[in-house]
């Protein structure tokens, strides 16, 4: 293998921030990494093998790292199938990001794992919600399938406001995906996993009169990366097979538990490190394991440690 292994992030340019610190550590580790959009990537496969090119030449990746979300996510997902089938290693893989990315399969893998989750309720059948709802108690809380910062979230207090959501929904496959809400301060804390193993955790809180604590304009300091949120974000981040993951963990007030709400497959953190005047620390033990999973994949797998955590 090269002495400079090529890592190929598949991914647009929306996350810029944290693709270039991550390319400045990989770089100063003694790698190579390139980012290709999506569009800009054509693969040609054939009897005699795959072969992936950009710009008009070949590319030859020792490593593929999925960074690809909402309108690019099934195209990526192919693109990075693709190329594990072609036996290149595959970090945060096309099964990976579908998890990550769908509310559903976040909770079906978290229970089935014995995470700490919550129980929830998707669909479209009014009657089945309402009665959901009604036997549970209210709050509940009401998410979009796919979304970020907060958007499409609402509170359903009781059964009018149930039923008044489900009739504004949009047309068939939309659905409902309704949990109760968890009194946790309206605060929760992001805990940054690489290779299943937490490396760093911020503390958000919602923004003043608000309850959506990962909204824009919310609050955010560093937090104590203890025992039991380190065991509790690293068993949902192996749960989605995410070896770069933000795990959004609560502390719930009414039975002192810690809760996770979902894992986030593509979490950016350079802004929220700039903000608390520290080295984006994530990005740095993810640019440290890629280039070792890029010289040897397995052996990284089994033997890469964080040589840091905040």
């Amino acid at each position: 293998m090269a002495e400079a292994p090529l890592i190929l992030l598949l991914g647009n340019d929306d996350d810029d921030d944290d693709h270039r610190a991550l390319f400045a550590e990989i770089h100063r580790l003694g790698g190579q990494a390139r980012r290709v959009h999506p569009d800009d990537l054509v693969t040609e496969v054939t009897a005699d093998g795959t072969r992936f090119l950009a710009e008009g030449a070949e590319l030859a990746p020792d490593l593929v790292f999925g960074w690809v979300y909402e309108d690019y996510l099934i195209l990526g997902m192919n693109q990075l199938e693709t190329a594990r089938l072609a036996g290149i290693p595959v970090v945060n893989s096309a099964m990976t990001l579908l998890r990550g990315q769908s509310k559903y399969l976040n909770s079906a893998l978290l229970h089935r794992a014995g995470v700490r989750h919550l129980p929830v309720l998707w669909g479209r059948d009014e009657e089945t919600l309402v009665s959901w709802t009604a036997e549970r108690g209210y709050p509940m809380v009401t998410k979009p399938l796919m979304s970020s910062r907060g958007r499409g979230m609402h509170r359903l207090t009781d059964e009018a406001s149930v039923r008044d959501y489900t009739r504004a929904l949009d047309p068939a496959p939309e659905q409902y995906y309704v949990q109760p809400f968890v009194s946790a301060g309206h605060r929760d804390t992001r805990v940054l996993c690489v290779n299943y193993q937490a490396v760093a955790a911020v503390t958000r809180i919602a923004p003043e009169g608000t309850w959506i604590s990962n909204a824009p304009g919310n609050t955010r300091h560093r937090a104590e990366l203890t025992a039991d949120l380190r065991a509790i974000a690293e068993q949902a981040a192996e749960a989605m097979d995410a070896l770069f993951a933000g795990v959004d963990v609560a502390h719930d007030e009414e039975t002192g538990e810690l809760r996770v709400y979902e894992v986030n497959t593509c979490p950016t953190c350079t802004a929220t490190f700039q903000e608390l005047d520290m080295e984006p620390v994530p990005l740095l033990e993810l640019a440290s394991f890629l280039v070792a999973a890029a010289r040897d994949f397995q052996g990284a797998r089994t033997g890469w440690r964080p040589s840091a955590t905040v």
